[in-house]
């Protein structure tokens, strides 16, 4: 069944404490944007944020790593103690050493994909990473990719899959029907001001549309 995840760097930077307690019940993890202006074209949240999150939820952290040089980002992360951390297949780290200081600190690798990078790429990598982050719009913003669902057809089926990208209600079902294991939600969840309802409301319907896949099946 697909879970929600928040995604920290649409909410409100001025009331993220209140953001992150109002969808908490109701999320599955809180996902962090960790940007250099670089290698995404926009600035994402701090490493201190990791600590200041953890003070206030004990849900799981997953970090997206969208930066030029990831291999100091790596170990700081990971002995930070989040779940994940997700490095891009297009910018030629190593990642089984990167895999083996994640794993080291309790946590899992994941392979982040950019939504024009060929899915056949990570064929590549299936054996060494424990899951993939599958970009559904460009990094740093803009729109939700077309081709995001036959993209998501041809991934490697039996690593888990989260989704980040524009993501909002209506493609729950069939982000459920490919077997998604995660959809990251950002603006459709922040922007109105009234993220605990709409977290609330998002989480039930993706819930609703595993039961029913689960029938079709």
């Amino acid at each position: 069944m697909t879970g929600l995840s928040a995604s920290l760097y649409a909410a409100d930077p001025l009331r993220l404490e209140q953001e992150i307690v109002a969808v908490a019940p109701y999320v599955e993890s809180f996902h962090l944007d960790i940007m250099d202006g670089l290698f995404a074209p926009e600035y994402g949240l701090s490493g201190r944020l990791v600590g200041d999150v953890r003070r206030v939820t004990d849900r799981p952290l997953d970090v997206h790593l969208m930066v030029a040089d990831p291999r100091g980002a790596i170990v700081r992360y990971a002995e930070a103690g989040v779940r994940s951390i997700a490095v891009h297949i297009e910018g030629g780290s190593d990642l089984v050493e990167a895999a083996a200081i994640v794993r080291a600190n309790g946590g899992r690798l994941m392979a982040a994909i950019r939504h024009t990078t060929p899915v056949a790429r990570l064929q590549d990598v299936a054996d060494t990473v424990d899951g993939i982050l599958f970009m559904t719009a460009p990094l740093g913003g803009g729109a939700f990719d077309q081709h995001a669902f036959s993209r998501l057809a041809q991934r490697p089926r039996h690593l888990p899959t989260t989704v980040d990208g524009r993501i909002d209600a209506s493609h729950f079902r069939q982000l459920t029907d490919l077997g998604v294991d995660l959809a990251v939600m950002g603006a459709a969840l922040f922007a109105e001001g009234r993220a605990a309802e709409l977290a609330r409301q998002h989480a039930a319907e993706l819930a609703g549309h595993g039961s029913a896949s689960k029938a079709r099946s």
